[in-house]
């Protein structure tokens, strides 16, 4: 047996690494949106309205984003750690991961509730959605406050996971990196194989 063969319950499928990535990417514009617009000064020809109802729309499609990456984690389960892994790093890891999803959940969440208690519409893609409240400036000003320190603590743990998984690049080379990135050429042998054993 070759040394590259992958159990499935050691490795992410591809569904995994791509809804992984995506996330990423989206998650990346929302922060650097979210973090110039509010400097955006307002005005009757101020582009402030754009930005936010862009922002709001990314939002609500990474909401559903993540709620189908939750929902795939739990069908397909995760990898499991490499052998001689310390504990406080499996815990570590464990810890780290939990406070990722808690954040991707709450963030999306605070902002929808404090866009619905807000004065102003809330437009995705262009559509008005019905709010279903009255504007009450007490919860727009939690749901803000929690959406924006949220967001400091999502990047910090972001922060926190990138530079675990450059660790296991660089210092650990223990596969734990490249369980997570794109590998085509896998993918395109592991389909050359199974067509070989149908045909033989």
């Amino acid at each position: 047996m070759s040394d590259n063969s992958k159990n499935p319950i050691n490795s992410f499928n591809n569904t995994a690494i791509l809804i992984h990535w995506v996330i990423a990417f989206f998650l990346m514009v929302q922060f650097l949106i979210g973090l110039d617009m509010v400097d955006i000064p307002k005005g009757p020809d101020s582009p402030r309205p754009f930005w936010f109802n862009t922002h709001k729309s990314i939002g609500i499609i990474l909401g559903c984003l993540i709620l189908f990456r939750l929902y795939w984690r739990l069908r397909s389960g995760v990898p499991k750690s490499p052998a001689g892994t310390p504990t406080w790093e499996r815990i570590a890891a464990n810890i780290s991961h939990m406070l990722l999803y808690f954040c991707m959940i709450l963030m999306p969440i605070s902002g929808l509730v404090g866009s619905l208690f807000s004065k102003y519409d809330l437009l995705f893609i262009g559509i008005t959605i019905p709010k279903l409240f009255e504007h009450d400036p007490l919860i727009k000003e939690l749901m803000t406050n929690t959406h924006q320190w949220t967001a400091y603590i999502f990047l910090t743990i972001i922060c926190v996971h990138i530079l675990a998984a450059v660790k296991h690049l660089v210092i650990d080379c223990d596969g734990v990196f490249e369980r997570m990135m794109p590998n085509f050429t896998n993918s395109f042998n592991g389909g050359a194989k199974q067509k070989n054993e149908e045909n033989s």
